[in-house]
């Protein structure tokens, strides 16, 4: 079993996030700096909001977020490069994905729904070393991720992280925070036997 995180390591979300951003931002009079947001794709969305929006707002602007994100958002979603080649040759070979995210089960559902690619698995919720024990859990061999938290998680979780350059961290960032390897896209992952 091999791990995937979702945002920039599967699916480009970065125009769905911002759409969803601006709606919030229009529909509720907030101010969210939609660029930086965009920025740290990686951690909870509640926590990122909770930056700009006033905890009283809170709740109002993550269910307005959501439904616009698995509404309208969803037609921005792009698979990363690589993306559904490798799950097609991981599920050829007769190997199973899940995907372990930040991303709600619902939503994340939704993401891979709409840019057709397919996972054995899905749990959704976790970041960081949080993931781990679903990596453990689920017999994951190995973790790949765009995001330092998701290296930590692999490493709290025992297994090898895998970085892949699609999201705003660089390999630097990524092997300090534990990455056995570190590959520009998920194409590069292709030729990989031990995948």
């Amino acid at each position: 079993m091999i791990g995937f995180d979702l945002d920039l390591t599967l699916i480009d979300t970065r125009e769905a996030t911002a759409h969803a951003l601006r709606t919030v931002n229009k529909e509720l009079g907030e101010r969210i700096d939609v660029d930086a947001f965009v920025s740290r794709l990686g951690p909870p969305i509640r926590g990122e909001l909770r930056q700009w929006v006033p905890e009283a707002r809170l709740d109002a602007a993550v269910a307005a977020f959501r439904a616009t994100f698995t509404g309208t958002g969803l037609r921005y979603l792009r698979p990363c490069p690589g993306a559904t080649d490798i799950l097609q040759a991981l599920s050829r070979a007769g190997g199973r994905s899940i995907v372990i995210t930040s991303r709600r089960p619902f939503v994340a559902r939704a993401a891979l729904e709409a840019t057709g690619l397919r996972a054995a698995m899905l749990v959704g919720g976790l970041t960081g070393i949080e993931k781990a024990p679903a990596m453990i859990g689920n017999g994951v061999a190995a973790y790949v991720g765009d995001h330092a938290l998701d290296m930590l998680g692999a490493a709290a979780a025992g297994i090898p992280g895998i970085g892949v350059l699609t999201g705003a961290h660089d390999e630097a960032e990524l092997r300090t925070a534990g990455a056995c390897l570190v590959v520009s896209t998920l194409t590069d992952l292709l030729g990989i036997s031990r995948l």
